[in-house]
Formats: C-alpha cells, sequence, structure tokens
C-alpha cells in the first residue's frame, strides 16, 4: 500500500523509506533491533548455499562495511551454482546487469547527544544573514576609508588592484566588421558613467537600482556571459534578493561601490570603481548595461570579472554557477523526465519549491530526435535560453506552470496561452483575468513544458537555515571533515575547486563528495548522501537528514587516484546548527568510502558463483567502478574483465584489460573508468568471466600472458606497492 508524504504529499511505492519528491522520511514507528545474533542468522542465510564454505563466523563481528545490513538493506546475493565439493569449471562470464534498488535508509531516535568536552565547539554553522552581515561588517573600515581619503582630497575611487588596462579585459573571443578575433581588443577605453553615452541619454538620471526587473538587462556583445545575465534575470524577480547584494544603494559621487557575491563557495564583499570599458569614439559600454541608465548589472559583472581576474574569465559557465555566486545558496538542478513513472515525482519537486520560496528557472533546448529550432520558434520559444519559473498551479487536474522570458516579450503561443481559444472561463478568471499582468509570462502545461524544456535549476535560498564554510586540501592521505550532530536536521552539501576559473572547462578535476556514519573508532559507516561524480567546477548533494551522531565528509578525485592534492571550499547548509571539525584520515577511510557508496548505488551483476557478488556503479557517476566479494572461505576468485570496446574510457589500472584474484573474505574495487574527455560523449562495454578456485595465483585459463610473466601473479596488470586504491580488504574484523 502506497504512503503519503507528510511534507509535499506525493504518494510513495511501499518499498521506498524516503519521499521520492522531497527527501522526507516516511512515517513509521520504531524498529525493534534484531541484535547480532539475527544478523548473523540472516547472513548465513542469504549466502544460502555455499554454508559449507563459510567460516564458523557466531564468533565474529561484522564489519560495518559488510553488504549486509540492518534491516533488509539490500537484496540476498545471487546464487549460482552450489559449490559442495570443488570441480574446477570453465569461468562464469557476464556482459549484462540489472538494477538494484538503493538500501533503505536506517532510523534513528532523535536522542540527546552530547559533545565530547575536548571538541573545538566554536568550530560550527551559524545563521546564514549572520554570516553576511559579518562579511559586511569586514569591508564596512575599507569602504569608509577609502570614502574618506576621496573627500579629503575631492577626487574619485581608482581601483589599483583592477586596474584599467588590457590585464583586465584579458583575450576575448568576438565579431568585428565581419571577422572573428581571438584577442585583447585595443578599441575600448575606461569611462565613469558620466562621461557615458547611453540610449537613455539625459532622461533618466544614474542610480544603483531603480525599481529593477529583468528586461533592465543589456548583455555585452565581446563576454560570452550570458549565464551570468540570466542568472541575474531570475534574481531581478526577487527584489529583497537582489537588494541584498548591495550594503550601499545609492550612487556613489566618488565612485565607490560593494558588491556582495559567493564567489567559489566562499562570501566576499569585493570593492570596485565606477570606471567601465567602452567603445572608444562613441563612449558606450562595451560589456553588460543596466537600461534606464541603471548600475547594478555593470557593478556585478565587474565584481566578478575583478575576483576571477579579468572579464575574459566571465566566458562560458553555466546558470546553476551564476545564481549560486548571486545567491549563496545551494542550486540543483534536475532534467525534465523522460520517463512517464518519474513525471509525479518531478511534479512534487516543483511544488515543493514553490511552496519553500526557492527561486525557480529552466532553460529551453531542443532534447535529441525531438524539435529543430525553428519549430521552437514556430511556438514562441528560444532555444538555449534561460527563463523564470514564477508559479506552479494544479487547478481542475491541469498542471501548469507560470514561466517567463526575461526578455518581455517573444512568449509561448500554444496550449495555455493568453490567447488559447479553449481557456475554461473558470481558470481564466483564476489565472488571467485577475491576476496581475507581467510582461514576458505564460502558462504552459506541465506536458508541454517537460518537451520543450530540458532541466529545471532550484536554487533554495532559505534565510532562516544554518551554513558553514570551510576551505581544505583534499587528497588519500589530508585529513576529512568530521560532523557533529546534536539533533536531527536536514542538510546538503557543495563542493568548490579553487582557482577552476582559470581553469579550461576539458582540464577541471572531476569531483565526488560523500557523507557517511563513522564511529567513535573512526571505522566508515554507511552512505547517506552523496553528489554525483562530474568533471565540474562545483559539485552539490540534494538536501537529506542528519540524525545525532557523527558524521564523515569524503572527497574523490578518482581521474587522479586522489593522489594530486585539490584545494576546495565546502559549503554545509542545514536545518539546524552543526558542529564540524577535522580529524586524521585513516589508510582504510577511501576504500571503506567508496565501498559504501557502490553497495548503496551499485548495481548487482548475475550469472556469478555462490557467494560472489560482483557490482558495477554507474548511477549519478560519470564512467563506472567494479568491485568484487568474494565470501567463500577457502577459495580464490579469479576475476577477468575486459572494457576494450569502451567509447573515451581510461582505466585506473592502465589498461582496459585486468585480471585480478580476490582472496576468500575479501573485497576489491578492482577498476574505476573515466572518461578520457570530460565534456564528450562516452560508452562503457564490459565483459566479465569469473571461477573459484583452490589456486590462490592467475592460471592460464584466466590469462595465459600473465601467467607466463610471473607464475605467483594476483593482479595484472602488476598493482604498484603502494596502490591501497586496488588492494584487497577483509569483509570482516575479529573481535
Amino acid at each position: 500500500m502506497s504512503w503519503s508524504c507528510v511534507y509535499c504529499t506525493l504518494l510513495n511505492d511501499p518499498l521506498f523509506l524516503t519521499c521520492q519528491g522531497c527527501g522526507s522520511q516516511k512515517p513509521q514507528g520504531k524498529e525493534k533491533s534484531r541484535g547480532i545474533q539475527g544478523f548473523l542468522k540472516d547472513s548465513i542465510k542469504e549466502v544460502g548455499n555455499v554454508v559449507s564454505d563459510l567460516w564458523d563466523i557466531s564468533s565474529r563481528k561484522m564489519a560495518p562495511h559488510n553488504i549486509v545490513r540492518i534491516p533488509d538493506g539490500h537484496s540476498s546475493l545471487p546464487l549460482g551454482p552450489p559449490i559442495d565439493n570443488f570441480i574446477s569449471a570453465p569461468p562464469a562470464s557476464s556482459s549484462s546487469t540489472f538494477f538494484v534498488p538503493s538500501a533503505n535508509e536506517h532510523r534513528y531516535q532523535n536522542l540527546d547527544f552530547e559533545i565530547d568536552s575536548s571538541f573545538n565547539s566554536s568550530l560550527r554553522s551559524e545563521d546564514t544573514m549572520k554570516v553576511k552581515r559579518d562579511v559586511e561588517e569586514k569591508s564596512e573600515k575599507i569602504y569608509q576609508d577609502i570614502l574618506s581619503y576621496c573627500h579629503a582630497n575631492q577626487t574619485s575611487f581608482i581601483d589599483d588592484q583592477f586596474p584599467h588596462s588590457s590585464r583586465s579585459i584579458g583575450v576575448l573571443n568576438f565579431k568585428r566588421n565581419g571577422k572573428h578575433h581571438n584577442e585583447v581588443p585595443n578599441f575600448l577605453q575606461w569611462l565613469r558613467p558620466t562621461q557615458m553615452f547611453t540610449k537613455d541619454g539625459r532622461q533618466c538620471p544614474w542610480t544603483v537600482l531603480n525599481n529593477p526587473t529583468p528586461s533592465d538587462i543589456e548583455q555585452g556583445t565581446l563576454v560570452g556571459d550570458c549565464w551570468l545575465m540570466s542568472a541575474m534575470a531570475v534574481i531581478a524577480e526577487r527584489p529583497e534578493v537582489l537588494n541584498d547584494i548591495f550594503p550601499s544603494k545609492e550612487y556613489s559621487y566618488q565612485g565607490v561601490y560593494r558588491v556582495k557575491v559567493c564567489v567559489e563557495g566562499e562570501w566576499k564583499v569585493i570593492i570596485v570603481d565606477d570606471f567601465f570599458p567602452c567603445y572608444k569614439g562613441v563612449n558606450n559600454m562595451a560589456m553588460a548595461v543596466g537600461r534606464r541608465n541603471q548600475l547594478w548589472v555593470s557593478l556585478i559583472e565587474k565584481a566578478l570579472a575583478k575576483a576571477m581576474g579579468s572579464y575574459s574569465m566571465l566566458h562560458g559557465a553555466s546558470l546553476t554557477q551564476g545564481l549560486s555566486m548571486l545567491t549563496g545558496a545551494a542550486c540543483v538542478n534536475y532534467d525534465t523526465p523522460e520517463n512517464p513513472m518519474e513525471i509525479d515525482t518531478f511534479w512534487a519537486q516543483l511544488i515543493s519549491s514553490k511552496s519553500s520560496g526557492f527561486l525557480m528557472c529552466c532553460v529551453c533546448a531542443a532534447k535529441p530526435g525531438t524539435f529543430s529550432d525553428e519549430d521552437f520558434r514556430a511556438k514562441g520559444l528560444l532555444t538555449n535560453h534561460a527563463y523564470s519559473i514564477l508559479d506552479v498551479n494544479d487547478q481542475y487536474g491541469h498542471r501548469l506552470l507560470r514561466v517567463r522570458n526575461p526578455w518581455g516579450q517573444f512568449v509561448w503561443n500554444g496550449k495555455w496561452s493568453d490567447n488559447w481559444k479553449n481557456w475554461p472561463s473558470q481558470m481564466k478568471d483564476n489565472l488571467l483575468t485577475n491576476r496581475k499582468r507581467e510582461t514576458g509570462a505564460f502558462w504552459i502545461e506541465l506536458d508541454d513544458f517537460i518537451n520543450m524544456f530540458t532541466f529545471v535549476t532550484i536554487c533554495k535560498l532559505r534565510s532562516n537555515w544554518s551554513e558553514f564554510r570551510h576551505s581544505q586540501t583534499v587528497g588519500i592521505d589530508t585529513p576529512v571533515i568530521q560532523l557533529i550532530v546534536t539533533e536531527t536536521c536536514e542538510a546538503s552539501f557543495m563542493a568548490f575547486q579553487k582557482g577552476s576559473f582559470a581553469v579550461k572547462d576539458d582540464s577541471v578535476n572531476d569531483m565526488m563528495l560523500s557523507v557517511h556514519r563513522i564511529s567513535s573508532k573512526g571505522v566508515i559507516g554507511e552512505m547517506i548522501g552523496r553528489s554525483p561524480r562530474l568533471a565540474q567546477r562545483h559539485v552539490n548533494t540534494d538536501e537529506f537528514f542528519l540524525h545525532p551522531g557523527h558524521y564523515v565528509i569524503m572527497f574523490f578525485n578518482l581521474k587522479n587516484g586522489n593522489i594530486k592534492p585539490i584545494t576546495m571550499n565546502l559549503v554545509c547548509h542545514s536545518s539546524k546548527q552543526i558542529f564540524y571539525e577535522t580529524i586524521r584520515q585513516s589508510s582504510q577511510m577511501f576504500n571503506h568510502a567508496l565501498r559504501e557508496i557502490i553497495l548503496k548505488d551499485g548495481d548487482l551483476v548475475s550469472n556469478t558463483e555462490s557467494g560472489i557478488v560482483i557490482r558495477t556503479l554507474t548511477k549519478k557517476f560519470r564512467g563506472m567502478i567494479i568491485m568484487a566479494d568474494n565470501f567463500l572461505n577457502n577459495r580464490w576468485l579469479h576475476l577477468g574483465i575486459d572494457c576494450n570496446e569502451s567509447m573515451n574510457i581510461q582505466s585506473s589500472r592502465n589498461s582496459l584489460q585486468t585480471t585480478d584474484v580476490i582472496p576468500p573474505m575479501s573485497y576489491n574495487i578492482v577498476i574505476i573508468l573515466s572518461t578520457i574527455d570530460d565534456l564528450a560523449e562516452y560508452r562503457v562495454a564490459n565483459n566479465l568471466k569469473s571461477i573459484v578456485h583452490r589456486n590462490k595465483y592467475i592460471g592460464p585459463e584466466m590469462n595465459y600472458e600473465a601467467s607466463i610473466v610471473h607464475s605467483k601473479l594476483q593482479h595484472y596488470p602488476i598493482l604498484d606497492i603502494s596502490d591501497r586504491l586496488h588492494s584487497s580488504h577483509s569483509l570482516f574484523y575479529e573481535t
């Protein structure tokens, strides 16, 4: 029987213990602990036909990273032919997988939780509004000193940290006089507003903000920062958000302005002057312009150019990055669903976001094999263009979205548009006649929206939440962040690569972060949530619940094996205050955390022998990981993997064909596949063959070449002695 979420009302499958719409937990009673005896009983039952091969584990304790969970966390082991009397047999092979749902989340009582007396309680999340006020206050003295100097010397402010030179412009890719150029333009000069010519001339006085609207934004022709223009158009719908960016909103005759933005996950108040690049001769602004002589558009663009080093560094980011910079909030992309079974969940996410007051926007683009650009234009839509979502409404069973083109014109002309002839009279009164008219806005049905728009970006602004921002270098042996949660709360996490704007898109490191329970002895436990693995400048998780206890945040740069240290800014948003500290990373944390991710999100491979479990991870993961568990007592798993038919794929083993021997009662992360070109399409093809054997070395039946290289090899290609990632690890440990 399905259950209804108490938060977003979505009807969920009874198998899910968390809402598939908003992530809140299924209401249910406390689960009775079954204890270690029940745990052992179930673990033996699941292995089934290989009882004779298991050690007597009645006196052994299951490691927190074992695949058998309490309660019913994973499906039973796939059973192959029983192995009572071992007979050498041909290798089993497989090239297919089947889907196994993610493990059910455990429920924990909301117990009182005390922080250890030795813990540094000053490291804790703080109210978001207080964090931003503190940043403003730190800039206040510098700001006042500049104003005092300008007053005393009767001069305007000239920012020597962002000089009026070609260095601040950078190399731009532009078209001029019919020719394409990739160079520093030599036709620009830096002018103050009073020296410029604008479309509005003297009709409008110069201001910072003058009842701003999305249609006030006009992008320059030299810099490809439409992502920033779109983000500004979205926040222009919310005056309180835009006003918060400017600590001082008055026009400055000394030309001193402060702009509060969040760059690479770090709040900054950037002080800029009011000299802007203009075309020589005509004195028009060359970069972004605010119509009606408003400076807010140009000031935000200049502040971010200063933060990144030059205007040229603004080229080619994403709408999500733009919203994150302007709000500091967690911004999440949701693809419009292609599977009809996912539409209800998608709608629930929109309804929940609307009720929470989040900023929402969407991108109109053609999906492969659907409509052409001309088809979109015929329907009044622009491709590769960002739109705001103003409202989400269910009227008489019709699921409708109120969408706005920030240009203020060129709108949807299909079903449910303003001039559509089939409006029911009562709905027309509710949604059109009695509603304030909004330039560029239109209603569109959910089905049409899914066909015409590729994804929705939700900017989760929450003024009453807490946050902490922490900078550190991450790698396989660097410290990790431990969280101490004292009361149940929701939380989300983001990780930003520092300095990544100076790196080309195809050279950005791949990233993934995950959050795990951790024992008092530092043993990694269940994965609570994670980000996708992507080669992007930042990654983020959705919200999930954290119950009282200790957690650890793990970072992964798998393409480089976490060997190359990366400087990150971690951001945590939470509904309650969270304490945190850095702790030493033990030698096993990295492997155990990766194993927990695969256990929860991986797929089981069919056609394996009894007591052998092979999993592949591709969900929210660019590439693939293959992990093998050997639950047999006295036989070795021989596993061969061939990925040579893959496209745009490289291997963590420096070969797409591997052979490994996994000892009894051990697991092995056999191979990690990554894309060579992180911006291009890729395909992973894997053919597996496996056999259980009393021989603990690679034999000719699995890999003839390896067997003649050396008679006592367990891994081929041979592992480096320092390779902890691909070494075998015990499934059990002694009490």
